[in-house]
């Protein structure tokens, strides 16, 4: 998890109900949950939603990130100092999220075919496959597929992508032209954390 993810994950956990911030430890390995936990009740948990989305609107207008302009906001608001350096942290992180990144850098360890699409991530899951794709499966080396989320909002919005393992691959015809739905097995949902991902023209690339 790096610190881009954390920012990411921290900024849910302030947006959920306590039942809900369970479920997102809980979806985390042991490790992580309990860095995670403990960061966020010693930092931002302090900050309350209007305040969080002040400091955050002035990082997204100002594109900059100026600590002491951040510390003097804090102490306006009274937040303790004990916190400041998990919140700083926070800030951090969230303002290199912002930074632009191209599709195919969501994951480097990443070999197989890319596809990007605004399709529900859940339906997906339930439907175990995606498509349908103008590709070449013989251009597809190793057998997997990452799926990437270019949607502005929901709940698997930009940033977020489902790694998975190709089943099997079907011949689909739209009209007279020929296209590819990709049946998937052995899914994983990830959250690079970054809210800036520039997608190419083409939805499929290959990354071999």
């Amino acid at each position: 998890m790096n610190e881009i993810q954390k920012s990411s994950l921290l900024f849910q956990l302030h947006t959920k109900n306590e039942e809900e911030i369970s479920n997102v430890l809980n979806g985390l390995s042991e490790e992580d949950s309990l860095i995670l936990n403990h960061v966020y009740n010693n930092g931002i948990k302090h900050l309350n939603a209007n305040q969080l989305k002040n400091i955050l609107n002035q990082i997204d207008e100002n594109h900059q990130y100026n600590q002491n302009d951040i510390k003097s906001r804090l102490n306006f608001y009274e937040i303790s100092e004990q916190y400041f350096e998990n919140i700083m942290s926070f800030f951090e992180g969230y303002k290199l999220s912002l930074e632009p990144i191209c599709v195919e850098d969501l994951d480097e360890g990443f070999r197989g075919v890319q596809v990007a699409t605004r399709d529900d991530f859940n339906k997906i899951l339930a439907d175990g496959y995606t498509g349908d794709w103008v590709l070449s499966p013989e251009n597809i080396r190793i057998r997997k597929v990452q799926i990437a989320s270019m949607n502005e909002t929901g709940n698997y919005p930009r940033g977020y992508f489902i790694n998975a393992d190709i089943k099997k691959i079907e011949r689909v015809y739209w009209g007279t032209q020929l296209r590819h739905r990709i049946f998937i097995e052995n899914p994983k949902i990830f959250n690079s954390g970054n809210n800036n991902i520039k997608f190419n023209n083409n939805p499929v690339r290959y990354i071999n």
